[in-house]
């Protein structure tokens, strides 16, 4: 491959070309400053001037993409850190969008790791809140709990039942750290009504033998 220098309307390049002094092979090209991407700089492989193959690519408000991409479009695996919101995703990508298996890191500790489609949370996932020390595992449908899915609190309780439209709707089943067992009817997200089908279990060894 021939090293050449070329000057575009959106900035500049330089790196390996073809024959016709077309950008492709390792290279790299800076952006005007004006791009209505925030572009700012991409470093590596080129095809038919269109980031093809393996490279990094920065924006000018920090953010910072290294991996895979297929004319132009994140493509393939990769890792994608978002300066301004702090957020991390290591996973797949299909058409410059999230899509297969990954994992996203928010800033304030809490994360979601499992399938994604056209960038939104989709198929079975596992969702982590640090703070409140909760989980829910379960369907994902366009970025929301929609199907069965599996709630587990701070406190051990677990929670297994339908979720539409990301609220709990209809009957599931609240497990509790102290064996309590309930059946729990939601609507919207809301509790209609319970039934405890198995009492708690005692904590005094000599209440259970004399029950």
């Amino acid at each position: 491959m021939v090293q050449a220098r070329i000057r575009y309307e959106e900035g500049s390049y330089n790196g390996e070309v073809n024959g016709s002094k077309v950008p492709e092979g390792a290279g790299v090209f800076e952006y005007r400053g004006d791009d209505d991407d925030g572009r700012l700089c991409y470093d590596g492989e080129w095809k038919n001037k269109a980031a093809h193959g393996y490279g990094t690519m920065k924006w000018q408000n920090g953010d910072r993409y290294e991996g895979d991409w297929a004319e132009g479009l994140r493509h393939g695996k990769g890792k994608y850190t978002s300066k301004p919101t702090g957020g991390k995703y290591e996973g797949e990508y299909k058409n410059d969008l999230k899509e297969g298996k990954g994992k996203y890191a928010f800033s304030n500790g809490d994360w979601y790791e499992g399938d994604w489609k056209e960038g939104l949370r989709h198929g079975q996932g596992v969702y982590v809140w640090k703070e409140k020390n909760e989980k829910y595992e379960g369907t994902w449908v366009a970025g929301v709990k929609e199907g069965t899915g599996v709630f587990t609190y701070a406190s051990g309780d677990v929670f297994t039942g339908p979720y539409v439209a990301g609220n709990r709707h209809g009957m599931g089943e609240l497990v509790k750290e102290d064996g309590e067992i309930r059946t729990e009817n939601y609507k919207e997200g809301k509790l209609v009504n319970f039934n405890i089908t198995k009492e708690k279990d005692a904590q005094n060894p000599l209440l259970k033998e004399n029950r």
